[in-house]
């Protein structure tokens, strides 16, 4: 490849040529955040955010800012963020707050959300979220799912129906290793399954949460700093289609501090996972999606 992949994930790393406007989703009837490249080329390909269990915009705002400087425009609607959160309701906030954008000129009026280049991606119960309206719409050219766990009904069954190209990030030693596990099984688009040697599932957060003292949602500088560049340049090569980021949704060009994961790979662990969840944790998924 003409750029290696090492000085790929540097630049990415970096905020890119794009300053930011942030708005406030609130003018659609949805809370929410909106943010907006300005003076990106428009319309601008448009990025869906779904947060993790308890969690809303504000714990990723630095993540957000930073998809938006690389020229999307980012919605991330602060719905469902109770403790026992409707997994398809938030599905549908998720939908109806990219479509609302879609029929609004943004950031400083100069900006429109491109309806032909559309991605949802999340973190926690947010990535199995963005799974779940990835199957119900079709017009979903990518999907980025972080850390992503199981919903009600279920991401990994309706993961079949999804012909999306996708991207997974996992974690070693992850607790919801079995999730990925699962969506990758059952994925049918392309899928990019990368595991991250370094991060932490509950990392990707950015505030302190009430629920830090027990070890739950701990911001992991680490993970900020590994995930974003992969997220970011993998939306790049797949909204975009520019060459300079094809690497990103290569399932055999390798990053460093990831491993790419492969159905052979999954076989041979296969005898060392868990065969079902414990039933107490399967109740808990069930109320929470984490």
């Amino acid at each position: 490849m003409a750029i290696k992949t090492k000085e790929l994930h540097a630049k990415v790393g970096r905020r890119g040529p794009y300053g930011v406007d942030t708005g406030d989703l609130g003018f659609t009837g949805t809370p929410g955040a909106v943010f907006v490249p300005r003076g990106a080329p428009s319309p601008a390909p448009v990025v869906g955010w779904a947060h993790d269990w308890t969690k809303g915009p504000r714990y990723y705002t630095d993540t957000l800012k930073h998809l938006a400087s690389w020229g999307f425009v980012v919605v991330a609607p602060a719905t469902d963020h109770g403790g026992r959160p409707n997994h398809q309701h938030f599905a549908d906030h998720l939908s109806n707050a990219i479509e609302d954008v879609l029929q609004a000129r943004l950031g400083r009026g100069k900006v429109r959300a491109d309806p032909r280049r559309i991605a949802v991606a999340g973190h926690g119960l947010g990535g199995g979220v963005a799974a779940l309206l990835a199957s119900q719409r079709t017009d979903i050219d990518a999907v980025a799912m972080v850390f992503p766990t199981e919903t009600v009904p279920s991401a990994a069954e309706r993961a079949m129906l999804i012909d999306s190209p996708a991207l997974l990030l996992s974690a070693a030693g992850g607790v919801h290793g079995e999730d990925a596990r699962a969506l990758h099984e059952a994925w049918r688009g392309e899928l990019v399954h990368r595991r991250l040697e370094k991060a932490i599932e509950t990392g990707l957060v950015e505030r302190n949460s009430l629920l830090q003292g027990v070890g739950l949602a701990d911001p992991d500088r680490r993970t900020h700093r590994t995930v974003r560049p992969l997220l970011a340049g993998y939306l790049l090569a797949t909204l975009t289609g520019e060459d300079d980021y094809a690497a990103f949704a290569d399932p055999e060009a390798k990053f460093k501090d990831s491993v790419l994961v492969t159905e052979e790979m999954l076989a041979e662990e296969a005898d060392d996972l868990v065969p079902s969840a414990p039933p107490l944790l399967k109740l808990v998924k069930g109320f929470t999606g984490g």
